[in-house]
């Protein structure tokens, strides 16, 4: 079978939508089948997902999601007829292949002010016409299918779940080596709360902020690492505005070399989010043995289990109390990091990519 991924997000930076798509490469690696795989990518540097594997080969695609979309990728398609066509939220036009598509969450139907105006009303249209014409659709948790159904009128039997999973280099490591390095190369030093995600609103990093700065923890400090996105600044003012410029650090996007230090470095990971589809960082902190804090709503439940602190995403008192807790409290702390671990290790890289193979045959034969 000949099974083609769009898997232009890789290099992006991207957050989750990058993540998965190279985690589920990892996966394809990792079965024996003699499935042949057509990746088209715009322009990443390297796959090391898949160095010298022959069922790879690799076609390049323009960034511009216009040309890209419109043009390139249905041109690619009729030309190199591929038995299943897997891509992310968006199809392209005059798709007759067999067609995937990984839809996370509808975050842009049920938040749209959390999206710059015209990328909102776009998604909107583009989403709900893809999830209708889609030959399948797979998403990542029990809520987002279930708000697909919703909001969508998809049919259950069109749509499969495939749970992501940590990456092998989310683990334990040693606190102290991780905390040197992050001194050494960053400039960050311990003890620190961390966040790790996209900057942008739907993140709740301002409330976050908010409870950081009521806790009034001179000796720590509140690390949030990731991306910026659209209304960042917004988060910038509410540090200015509450005088905790020399207490919050920003380092930026890190590399997936760094990103388990963070992790290990922490005393706790706050993920505080409003709406999820996954919430892979929640499952990284797990798997890495931090004690982890996330939201009640969404999908964040779900993935957490009980491995992790949930609290009010809206309610700045719910999280700040739930930071104290831990910071406070040896015996949570032993209790979530072992729970995280236990949880984390349900989710499993292997089965999410054997889940979405089993998508793949009963689509493409």
């Amino acid at each position: 079978m000949r099974i083609a991924i769009d898997a232009h997000s890789i290099g992006s930076r991207a957050g989750g939508n990058e993540t998965y798509f190279r985690e589920l490469l990892r996966g394809l690696v990792l079965d024996q089948s003699d499935n042949q795989y057509i990746v088209f990518h715009a322009g990443a540097a390297t796959l090391p997902e898949v160095a010298g594997d022959p069922r790879f080969s690799f076609v390049s695609i323009p960034k511009n999601p216009i040309v890209r979309m419109g043009i390139t990728l249905p041109r690619l398609l009729r030309k190199l007829k591929p038995d299943v066509f897997h891509c992310q939220y968006v199809l392209p036009p005059f798709t007759r292949t067999k067609t995937v598509v990984t839809i996370h969450d509808l975050a842009h139907e049920h938040f749209p002010e959390f999206f710059p105006p015209l990328q909102g009303a776009r998604l909107r249209r583009q989403v709900r016409s893809t999830a209708r014409r889609a030959d399948h659709i797979t998403t990542i948790s029990k809520f987002s299918a279930s708000d697909l159904e919703r909001t969508y009128g998809v049919p259950p039997e069109k749509i499969s779940i495939a749970y992501q999973a940590p990456s092998e280099r989310f683990c334990p490591r040693d606190q102290q080596t991780c905390r040197e390095h992050l001194a050494s190369t960053y400039g960050i030093h311990a003890p620190f709360i961390l966040y790790v995600g996209r900057i942008q609103q739907r993140k709740n990093l301002p409330r976050l902020v908010e409870a950081f700065a009521g806790l009034k923890l001179p000796e720590i400090k509140l690390v949030i690492v990731g991306k910026q996105d659209w209304q960042a600044e917004l988060l910038f003012a509410k540090v200015k505005e509450l005088g905790v410029e020399a207490s919050v650090v920003f380092p930026g996007y890190i590399s997936d070399d760094d990103l388990p230090l963070f992790y290990n470095a922490a005393e706790v990971f706050v993920f505080p989010s409003i709406f999820e589809g996954f919430g892979l960082p929640v499952v990284e902190s797990m798997a890495s043995g931090v004690p982890t804090i996330t939201s009640y709503g969404s999908s964040l439940e779900e993935v957490a289990g009980d491995g992790a602190l949930l609290v009010d995403p809206l309610d700045v008192s719910s999280i700040a109390d739930a930071i104290r807790r831990v910071l406070e409290s040896a015996e949570l702390k032993d209790q979530l990091i072992k729970r995280g671990l236990c949880r984390s290790a349900q989710l499993k890289p292997e089965n999410f990519a054997l889940k979405l193979l089993e998508t793949y045959r009963a689509l493409g034969g």
